[in-house]
């Protein structure tokens, strides 16, 4: 399941992106959306959203190395190798309009927004709706419905 993982978390993260409401500060000026990502592994999973649009935005897929950058993300995936970011990441983007996406266990009770659960070789998510509500995000009610579990 390993490279086809990658693929599908990736397609995930952009589909989380693509079911959230972002604040009018984010829609105007428009301009491309920025899905970024730590972990090398994801590289060619991540760049193959490049061809994707949300609304009619286009989407930049961006490797990241260093937390610093995260300011300049729409969205920003960290795995599990990158494990030892979480605490500074979650710091770097509290309270911001920037969607966080995770499969590291435990994210979303750590302050992250989406975990991304494997189960029985199927991908389930939860959401934590306190920290997405607090940085002006809202996720569609038809996502929240398939979500694993959703912290209120």
């Amino acid at each position: 399941m390993a490279q086809n993982a990658f693929e599908l978390k990736a397609a995930l993260t952009y589909n989380f992106a693509k079911f959230t409401q972002w604040p009018e500060a984010r829609l105007n000026p428009p301009s491309a959306w920025k899905i970024c990502f730590f972990g090398n592994q994801y590289h060619d999973s991540f760049l193959g959203l490049s061809d994707k649009k949300i609304g009619n935005q286009s989407v930049i897929a961006i490797e990241l190395s260093e937390i610093s950058q995260v300011g300049q993300c729409d969205v920003v995936f960290v795995d599990t190798n990158s494990r030892e970011l979480t605490h500074r990441l979650l710091l770097a983007v509290d309270n911001k309009a920037i969607l966080t996406v995770s499969d590291i266990t435990g994210f979303a009770m750590q302050g992250g927004m989406i975990e991304i659960v494997e189960q029985d070789k199927r991908l389930f998510f939860k959401v934590n709706m306190q920290v997405l509500e607090k940085s002006g995000l809202t996720i569609s009610s038809q996502v929240l419905k398939l979500a694993l579990d959703v912290k209120r």
